[in-house]
């Protein structure tokens, strides 16, 4: 897990590093520039030995990491002119340092002012390459004046723009844009990432992502305590483990509860993505009028239920009770798929709620009634998995889905609060927390997953590794991270768009087996690359 710090972590990290390891802020700067030089180096060498490359620099520390940028290019023979917002005398601290050194290696350092604005616009939008070190991840107010004007340059640029630390404009702590915003092709960060590099819209606006070691030792981070993790492949290594003499049974047995007239897909993509989880055996449970097994894949069971509507294909009273006898050969469940928010339905999720027994997997209806009879969630005795959207998210807190999204990290903060158990918020950068827990970032999937019947997906994975025995926080954050990496895999197959619901179920194999393969060691200098 890679820790993602607010800009407030990351002042103390680098203050500990400086005051009680005795690195010179100087030296954090220097290692900070010249890290973003070698990726540029690596990443557009051919672009160097072209046309024109202009560093924007602000006033503070960012502009100070863009000196060194200019310095090291200068020094490799590039045409390099480092443009300032602002005067020389304005530079202080260890940027002023390396404002010197710049300029004692020859380096061209231009002022730029209000007579001279359109000379630097120019001179951005005609170059080969351009650096955004306007401003960093201390950003608190909208961006106004000579760095919103450069802003606006970089953006309109031809060429690829490098943001140093964070896309300029961009809020280091919430991801939210300050007016305007840089939107870089890549983005060189240090030490550590940023919230902003990973919550939306920021996220959207960092490009390709690199975590550059520029020298703050671990020891620096037991002077805080961070709140939000990024998940890795590594986390999971040897969290499934598949004994050559297990059965079945060892693997358990996920119950679906969910269908409805029209809506029976939705539990089946549920049986079907937790059997392509791993789990042994997986029933789908529904009202009996809704038919027998012919819609859906040869592997899945069902069980019918008696249901009082026209033809039995609703859920009543007698539904739970019936259903009530299957939970002692169920090793977890998911509930809510296609179960839709009548009356009976709600009796149903009453007594399953009511009942102790296996953990179970909230889901679509099932949460949709939560939010609807908040009294039913006070009679919980089970074990139970929350697995909103945006939009059930805001019912269940009773906001907006604006507000959930403008705030994600405070919305699943406080439905874990609320309801008192482990929560998935789904979405771009899905979020994963439990009472007492740090929240956890998946920094997979694509906008191709936004499709019918992928919550439904979720909730077959998650169940399934209930039913295989992992803690409810373990499942939530490997199913969470495999159901995206699923997402990914069926999206370079054939594309974001077109992508359906069972496309991500039947990638979920290939995702767990890369999951389960063993990491390649490697004595490079420490850096993370994450797109």
């Amino acid at each position: 897990m890679i820790p993602v710090l607010t800009a407030q972590e990351m002042r103390a990290v680098d203050a500990h590093t400086i005051s009680r390891v005795g690195v010179p802020g100087t030296v954090l700067m220097e290692n900070a520039g010249r890290a973003v030089f070698e990726r540029i180096a690596e990443r557009y060498g051919d672009r160097l030995r072209g046309g024109p490359v202009c560093v924007v620099c602000g006033k503070g520390n960012n502009g100070g990491d863009g000196f060194v940028v200019a310095r090291y290019l200068a020094n490799r023979g590039c045409r390099v002119t480092a443009y300032l917002l602002g005067r020389r005398e304005e530079v202080t601290g260890d940027a002023a340092v390396h404002l010197q050194a710049c300029l004692g290696s020859q380096g061209r350092i231009v002022e730029v002012g209000e007579g001279n604005r359109s000379e630097a616009e120019e001179a951005v939008r005609r170059s080969a390459l351009a650096v955004d070190a306007v401003l960093g991840t201390g950003l608190v107010s909208e961006v106004r004046g000579l760095a919103a004007a450069a802003i606006g340059w970089l953006s309109s640029a031809s060429a690829p723009v490098i943001s140093v630390d964070i896309p300029s404009g961009v809020s280091s702590d919430s991801g939210q844009v300050c007016g305007d915003a840089v939107r870089a092709d890549s983005t060189v960060t240090f030490a550590y990432p940023k919230r902003g590099h990973f919550l939306h819209p920021g996220a959207a606006l960092a490009g390709h992502l690199e975590i550059a070691d520029i020298g703050i030792p671990p020891s620096a981070l037991r002077e805080i305590r961070v709140g939000l993790f990024c998940l890795e492949d590594r986390d999971f290594r040897g969290k499934l483990p598949r004994p050559p003499d297990g059965h079945k049974g060892t693997f358990g047995h996920l119950f679906v509860f969910g269908g409805g007239i029209g809506k029976t897909g939705a539990p089946g993509l549920a049986a079907w993505a937790a059997l392509r989880s791993g789990v042994g055996l997986a029933t789908v449970a529904w009202p009996a009028g809704l038919g027998g097994d012919s819609r859906l894949p040869l592997e899945v069971m069902t069980e019918p239920l008696p249901g009082a509507e026209p033809g039995g294909a609703g859920w009543d009273r007698n539904t739970w009770e019936a259903a009530a006898g299957l939970l002692e050969r169920a090793a977890a469940l998911a509930v809510g798929p296609g179960m839709g928010t009548g009356p009976g339905a709600f009796r149903f999720l009453e007594g399953l709620l009511r009942a102790p027994g296996p953990p179970a997997v909230l889901d679509a209806d099932g949460l949709n009634l939560v939010s609807e009879r908040p009294e039913l969630w006070q009679t919980r005795r089970r074990t139970v998995v929350l697995t909103p959207h945006p939009g059930e998210a805001a019912r269940l807190l009773g906001k907006s889905p604006a507000d959930v999204q403008a705030d994600r990290l405070g919305a699943i903060r406080e439905l874990v609060g609320w309801y008192g158990c482990p929560v998935i918020l789904k979405g771009a950068g899905t979020l994963v927390a439990e009472p007492g827990s740090e929240v956890f970032l998946v920094p997979k999937g694509n906008p191709g997953m936004a499709t019918a019947g992928s919550g439904d997906v979720l909730s077959g994975v998650v169940g399934a590794l209930l039913a295989r025995g992992l803690t409810p926080l373990d499942a939530c954050r490997l199913g969470a991270y495999t159901h995206a990496l699923a997402g990914d895999l069926a999206a370079r197959r054939a594309g974001a768009d077109g992508l359906v619901a069972s496309d991500i179920s039947e990638n979920l194999p290939q995702a767990l087996k890369l999951l389960a393969a063993e990491p390649v060691e490697s004595f490079a200098p420490a850096r993370r690359t994450l797109t």
